[in-house]
């Protein structure tokens, strides 16, 4: 499959305007336009960067679907603002902003979807902000920003929406008086259950792992959650050196205290991950706002039970445990609650979260998902 994908690839230059084409292997019912990234066709399968995030093998994913009903697909950047949609572009999908500016520049009858990666614009900036002013509140510093994104008017120009998150980010849409449908986010790994786990001592040992936004992601609410538990554990990874004023901030406590320790960087597919999912229970994450947050099916497909904010948009069954505020308070007991289960009762939850994951956010399950939803949107045209 990787040959035939890379071969029917075609790049129209110049290279910081790609435009990846691909044809349909019958006959032609007009062109589906995808507003996301174009690397993932460029580099293809074996490509280490495959595994890093969800969206490679998506976007892959919902070009295949459309191309298999009979349509061209024409795949850019989403910050590509030279490309404009061909005169015969039947649907249109964008993650944010392009969709506005082709107002007026696609065909009357073209469908247009927003395909939301995160909850709508304005909910997301507004929570970063109110994590950034509880931070000022409690140590008196005033961090920058690393997640806001740029308005725009996506949902109210669409037609519709289609979001990776559960609830949480589709109602976030639902202002807008679009149909909002969810396609449940899929996961860059799937691993055999952890064997030999000792969950008396992995109840007390949780997990904070993440990209870049530290404060947006609850990584300020952890160190100070567990800066006042001593009896429990956290690991961090991810690199919150990066952003120098919050490490500067939280250095002493991400190097100087004994139950955190900063792992750094980590890549999941490695033995380090693995070993991490064999001794700890839990994944913390206390984030402000997400689509349906990655990392987090990601170690629930290792086996660790999930402890989020709602915000976090991850479903949590009779399995996770909700971090019910943005507060350090609040994870804490979120936290406890863990700990102070019996160990059989840990297991029996992280057994659950396995189970969910691996039902319903596998890439095989979002494949299924998208082509049902491709074939919805495109009934009747021919």
């Amino acid at each position: 499959m990787e040959n035939k994908l890379q071969q029917a690839v075609s790049l129209v230059f110049p290279r910081k305007h790609v435009v990846i084409r691909r044809e349909p292997a019958g006959k032609e019912c007009g062109c589906v336009v995808i507003s996301y990234i174009t690397w993932p066709f460029v580099e293809g399968f074996d490509s280490p960067k495959m595994r890093g995030h969800t969206n490679a093998y998506e976007v892959i994913v919902m070009a295949e679907a459309f191309r298999d009903l009979g349509f061209r697909v024409e795949i850019i950047d989403w910050n590509n603002t030279a490309y404009v949609p061909p005169a015969d572009c039947r649907i249109a999908i964008d993650i944010h902003g392009n969709l506005e500016r082709w107002q007026g520049q696609l065909p009357p009858a073209c469908k247009r979807i927003l395909h939301a990666t995160g909850p709508h614009w304005l909910f997301w900036n507004h929570a970063e902000l109110a994590r950034l002013q509880a931070v000022q509140a409690r140590k008196g510093i005033a961090l920058k920003p690393r997640r806001h994104v740029e308005p725009s008017r996506g949902v109210e120009v669409a037609d519709e929406v289609a979001v990776l998150g559960n609830e949480f980010t589709r109602q976030s849409f639902l202002f807008g008086g679009k149909p909002v449908t969810r396609v449940p986010i899929s996961s860059a790994y799937e691993f055999d259950w952890p064997s030999g786990r000792d969950f008396e001592k992995a109840r007390r040992k949780f997990l904070w792992v993440g990209s870049y936004g530290m404060v947006h992601k609850g990584l300020d609410l952890a160190l100070d959650a567990f800066a006042e538990m001593p009896d429990l554990e956290l690991t961090v990874c991810g690199r919150p050196e990066k952003e120098e004023d919050f490490y500067r901030l939280y250095e002493n406590l991400l190097l100087r205290t004994p139950n955190i320790r900063l792992h750094g960087w980590l890549d999941m597919a490695t033995p380090d991950f693995l070993e991490i999912a064999r001794t700890h229970a839990a994944v913390i994450y206390p984030s402000s706002a997400e689509g349906g947050a990655g990392s987090v099916i990601h170690c629930m497909h290792a086996g660790m039970l999930p402890v989020c904010t709602t915000e976090a948009s991850i479903d949590l069954g009779d399995f996770g445990f909700r971090v019910e505020s943005g507060t350090v308070q609040a994870v804490q007991e979120a936290c406890r609650s863990v700990a102070g289960m019996p160990a059989t009762d840990v297991e029996v939850r992280a057994r659950g979260a396995y189970e969910h994951v691996r039902t319903a956010h596998t890439r095989e399950r979002f494949r299924e998902n998208y082509r049902k939803f491709a074939e919805r949107v495109t009934e009747g045209i021919s």
